[in-house]
């Protein structure tokens, strides 16, 4: 049967077409991975409301910049907000710091940590207190069975309304607190169904000016101030100055001291790293900053931006904020190919394992390479035995014969295998040993014959 020799070439077509498809692989998954989602949406907030403001704001410049459908979807606050990140029904989110915390703080909620991601901070929240002129101030023992109102439990103002109850030394799980829409809270209190609106807003907020300058209301004090900072880690103080919202007449006419908690932009865990690069470009714009004023941003810049966060950071927004840190390869692609990049390393050495078993295999059902050249050779041995060289020039042109016959068959099996396998392998080792004895028998053989046959011609 004739020798099976496996073709050098296969397992190096093998590799390059495994490379080929991986490459090809890869590069449809990174498309996958970094484009942009079809329709970018961002929770903001109430109408009226500054978070309503911001997020529109985000909308028109991706729409600029990216050429992206964006949709800006109204929210209840800060609760609402973070539920929609956590759950990937959005991309971004605007949130007040501790808001989650303040709203399940005797549920002990056990949340993914990283299901929803920092960006930036954006500006400082205020708790300004909002009500008539001739109603009472906060924290006067004539106060009790009062109604205050806040945009919604599911908002930063319920968490901001919590917090200064407890301040105030009153029970806010019996206190009556009642969920006013800001389009309806100076009806609310002009009307006097509800004594104090508590607000946690930014100071450019719009609903604050139409408060305080339209419908005539006036900022209630709140009592003990810096102790409330005190008792808060993510308060800090902070001051309206008089006549901010008007000069003439003064609004307020002093300075007012209130509380301060940051307001954030935070991102879904899905949100891909391109996307949440170009919005953190769009926060950190020193023109975007001032569109919108958001004055602690635009003064302090990085060190404000990147302030602590109950959240992780977004490793897009990292990559702006530290691009110095930024790696070569988009992070989605890599986390999204890992399991494909595993599967494939592992396909290959699954090939390359069951094409080295197929080889084995085949080579020991056919007849092996050297055992040709072995036979033949001990066919020739055979041979060289009838004859002893004592003929003379008969014998001389025979054992010549079988000489060459000999190195021919040895040339002929030395180009049959490899360097590696002639010092690898032993069999190939002791062919040749047997061709050289085989050689030297042959050689000592037509030696005497030719003497034989010289020693004649001197006789004759």
């Amino acid at each position: 049967m004739e020798s099976v020799r496996p073709r050098r070439w296969s397992f190096g077509f093998l590799t390059l077409f495994l490379s080929t498809l991986l490459f090809v692989v890869l590069l449809i998954s990174y498309w996958f991975r970094t484009q942009l989602p079809s329709v970018v949406r961002i929770t903001g907030g109430p109408q009226g409301g500054r978070y309503a403001q911001l997020a529109a704001g985000l909308a028109r410049e991706l729409r600029q910049r990216l050429d992206v459908e964006v949709e800006v979807l109204s929210s209840a606050g800060s609760l609402q907000n973070i539920e929609r990140l956590e759950s990937g029904q959005v991309h971004l989110g605007l949130y007040q710091v501790e808001t989650r915390r303040v709203a399940e703080q005797d549920q002990h909620a056990v949340h993914d940590k990283r299901a929803v991601q920092f960006v930036s901070n954006l500006y400082p929240e205020l708790v300004i207190p909002v009500g008539r002129f001739n109603a009472l101030e906060l924290g006067e023992e004539s106060a009790a069975g009062r109604v205050w109102s806040c945009n919604d439990r599911l908002s930063g103002d319920f968490a901001a309304a919590t917090w200064l109850l407890q301040h105030l030394g009153r029970d806010a799980a019996t206190f009556d607190i009642r969920s006013v829409r800001y389009m309806q809270l100076a009806d609310e209190l002009v009307a006097e169904n509800v004594d104090v609106g508590i607000l946690c807003c930014g100071v450019n907020a719009p609903i604050l000016r139409h408060l305080l300058c339209v419908t005539r209301l006036k900022l209630k004090r709140i009592p003990a101030v810096t102790a409330f900072v005190h008792k808060h880690a993510s308060l800090s103080p902070a001051t309206i100055p008089a006549g901010y919202f008007q000069t003439e007449p003064m609004i307020p006419p002093d300075d007012f001291p209130t509380v301060a908690i940051q307001a954030q932009l935070l991102a879904s865990e899905k949100t891909p790293v391109r996307l949440i690069e170009e919005v953190t470009r769009i926060v950190a714009d020193p023109d975007f900053q001032r569109r919108f004023e958001l004055i602690e941003l635009y003064r302090d810049g990085r060190t404000y931006a990147m302030g602590r966060s109950e959240f992780p950071m977004h490793i897009g927004a990292s990559h702006v904020f530290n691009p110095e840190l930024k790696p070569l390869v988009n992070p989605d692609f890599v986390e999204g190919t890992e399991g494909l990049r595993s599967f494939v390393v592992s396909l290959v050495v699954s090939g390359w394992l069951l094409r080295r078993w197929w080889v084995q295999r085949q080579v020991r059902q056919q007849e092996h390479r050297l055992d040709r050249y072995i036979r033949n050779l001990m066919k020739m041995e055979i041979a060289q035995m009838n004859v002893d060289g004592e003929r003379g020039g008969e014998d001389t042109i025979v054992l010549q014969k079988m000489l060459d016959d000999v190195t021919i068959l040895r040339q002929e099996a030395l180009g049959e295998f490899t360097a590696h396998e002639l010092n690898e392998d032993r069999a190939v080792d002791s062919f040749i040993s047997m061709c050289h004895a085989l050689s030297e028998k042959i050689s000592d053989k037509l030696t005497r014959s030719v003497l034989i046959q010289q020693a004649g011609d001197t006789t004759s």
